[in-house]
């Protein structure tokens, strides 16, 4: 899949040109979590600027979902008759939609003013009084829909529209929660393209808590999303507009871009799945396998060998093991259509909110208390879920740091929530999504240990996963202090 992209001149380049080569040479690098945090950085300093050069039009007061486009009632219908499910007339996008668009197009931003909404407060308050996350990551999904649609359609789908295309969540790369988000402040919800290729873009959004007016705003919140598009007819990719870059900022921006999808990549070639773990990741888990024996994790006996203790048992010089296969925690639902997005599907966002509940109460259950979000580390769908089929949310922690490598003594969870779905008339299953989440657990003497081959290399990605996250919010919070 190409990058798909017009140049337009500009004047003075020599800044935005050399962070554009600066990102380049990392292309085939696997990113540090400085890396990471200084993409960020500079992600955020860019859309500021083409933000500045462009007066926004659109700003919305209240995150919705794509609504479908029309009732369940007449969807049921038209499948009774037969009837086609999309009202496009064209297997085509009409060459209008196919020229070159600039970034600043499909900006959007939302706002949460908690402090003068009352009644939206209390749709989004949680039990601890801070705002609930889940919602939030719901909100998100629709800024990212929405964010696409307006690069790939110039606004959101309509009843009756000609054009056959329909938008898709392919991944979410990170979502890094860098401060709380309190009912006492008012927040903005933004983002827009800073990458497209021949039928995908990458978005970026933020959540920023909004300030008085002589400060700068504080971010919250920031996330990538991978959006891919969808012919309705053809169910294929479908070809999209590419960007203008006017301005050395958006050429950074894109060049960012770039560079995160030739990394992602590289870091799937990487991955457990194909390479080995390092020397040092064999070491950390022969240690975890020692100490398990010292525990009795892992007894035997002469008639039948090795056995593995489910049970968590106390280390007689350290913590409370406990066994991968304790922590796991699973739901299932009934997906029914008030769930259901544009395309007669699930809401991704919804998705995302109810995997986010379920691994939050995993982590809580660890401990028996309140755990705090930290990020979503990595998402992928794989299959869409439709109206009527039964979700089965199976969750497991996969990984706890050790209680030394925080400052202050917490240990971090990685958490896995795996989404399938379940066919009522022939009990298939099959893979919708998979969730990767971190969790700060507090201060704690338990600790997670792997009894298998498969959980040890589980605990490994998860181990990769929350030691980047800990080293960005640690660059993050030593340039706020």
């Amino acid at each position: 899949m190409f990058a798909r992209v017009a140049l337009r001149s500009s004047s003075s380049r020599a800044p935005s040109l050399q962070s554009c080569r600066q990102f380049r040479r990392h292309l085939t690098q696997q990113a540090s979590p400085l890396q990471e945090t200084n993409a960020v950085r500079e992600i955020h300093k860019l859309m500021a600027e083409v933000r500045g050069a462009h007066p926004q039009k659109l700003k919305l007061s209240m995150p919705t979902r794509l609504a479908p486009r029309r009732s369940w009632m007449k969807e049921m219908q038209s499948q009774h008759h037969n009837e086609p499910t999309t009202q496009s007339t064209s297997s085509e996008l009409p060459p209008s939609m196919l020229e070159p668009k600039r970034m600043q197009d499909s900006y959007v931003e939302l706002y949460l003013p908690f402090t003068e909404d009352p009644e939206l407060l209390e749709k989004y308050i949680a039990t601890s009084g801070l705002i609930r996350l889940g919602k939030v990551l719901e909100d998100l999904d629709s800024l990212a829909g929405g964010i696409s649609y307006r690069h790939a359609l110039g606004g959101r789908p309509i009843e009756g529209g000609s054009a056959p295309i329909y938008i898709v969540t392919a991944s979410v790369d990170r979502l890094d929660l860098l401060a709380p988000l309190t009912a006492d402040a008012n927040y903005r919800l933004s983002g827009h393209v800073i990458y497209v290729g021949a039928s995908s873009m990458e978005v970026f959004v933020s959540i920023e808590q909004l300030t008085e007016p002589t400060r700068p705003n504080k971010i919250c919140l920031t996330g990538r999303f991978t959006m891919a598009a969808r012919n309705a007819h053809t169910l294929k990719s479908q070809r999209i507009a590419p960007l203008i870059l006017e301005t050395d900022a958006e050429r950074a921006l894109f060049a960012m871009g770039e560079s995160h999808k030739n990394r992602k990549r590289t870091e799937a070639a990487s991955s457990l799945e194909k390479v080995p773990p390092s020397k040092e990741e064999a070491f950390l888990l022969h240690s975890q396998y020692i100490r398990g024996l010292h525990a009795g994790m892992f007894a035997t006996d002469e008639l039948h060998g090795p056995a593995m203790k489910l049970e968590p048992a106390e280390h007689p010089d350290g913590p409370t093991l406990v066994p991968v296969r304790k922590t796991s925690l699973s739901t299932t639902m009934h997906m029914h259509p008030q769930q259901r997005n544009v395309h007669q599907k699930i809401f991704g966002g919804f998705l995302m909110r109810s995997a986010y509940e379920l691994a939050w109460m995993a982590s809580a259950s660890f401990v028996n208390r309140h755990v705090q979000f930290l990020s979503l580390d990595a998402l992928s769908f794989h299959a869409p879920v439709p109206i009527g089929a039964m979700l089965q949310l199976s969750s497991q922690i996969a990984y706890t740091s050790e209680p030394a490598q925080h400052p202050q003594g917490h240990t971090i969870a990685s958490v896995t929530v795996l989404a399938e779905v379940v066919d009522l008339e022939t009990g298939e299953r099959k893979k919708s999504n998979t969730f990767h989440f971190s969790f700060d657990l507090g201060q704690t003497d338990r600790q997670l240990l792997p009894q298998t081959y498969k959980e040890a290399m589980e605990f490994i990605e998860g181990k990769r996963r929350v030691e980047i996250g800990a080293e960005m919010r640690r660059l993050y919070q030593g340039e706020q202090e």
